[in-house]
């Protein structure tokens, strides 16, 4: 790690993502995925951190601290290595709800593009979820979306 990295922040090696960054990461990097981050899907990312005990404890600024930290990483090292760090990290118990959110995301805008389509397959295999369980959450939040 160089002087500046040290200096600057970021996602560094060295330093181990709390729960709380791993998820907002996993739906941040669901939002990036095709190359942009839609206002629907920021909107839903927001929404769904302040509804979750998870984040019970943060406030505006802590939330802005922690999603401008991995935005930054997003940049710097792109979607696949932040969802590689996120995924690392996360805990078991949150791996289901992680990808349920992502998928949910993914749907805000009405269309599913293929970036995201291999994103979510990709996210599917780093939570290690059974492919038929994956299948069923998606396909709760197509019913959920079509409203």
């Amino acid at each position: 790690m160089g002087l500046l990295d040290s200096l600057f922040g970021g996602l560094e090696s060295s330093s181990k993502l709390t729960p709380q960054e791993s998820f907002a990461g996993i739906l941040l990097g669901a939002s990036g995925c095709d190359g942009h981050i839609a206002d629907d899907e920021v909107s839903g990312l927001v929404t769904c951190l302040i509804r979750m005990k998870l984040y019970q404890r943060y406030d505006g600024r802590q939330y802005g601290k922690t999603l401008n930290k991995l935005h930054g990483f997003m940049k710097k090292k792109g979607v696949d290595a932040l969802i590689d760090a996120c995924t690392e990290t996360l805990p078991q118990e949150l791996r289901k709800a992680a990808f349920a959110n992502a998928c949910d995301i993914v749907l805000a805008d009405g269309v599913v593009e293929q970036d995201e389509k291999v994103f979510m397959e990709r996210l599917r295999d780093k939570l290690q979820l059974d492919p038929k369980v994956a299948k069923t959450i998606a396909e709760v939040m197509v019913i959920k979306n079509k409203g």
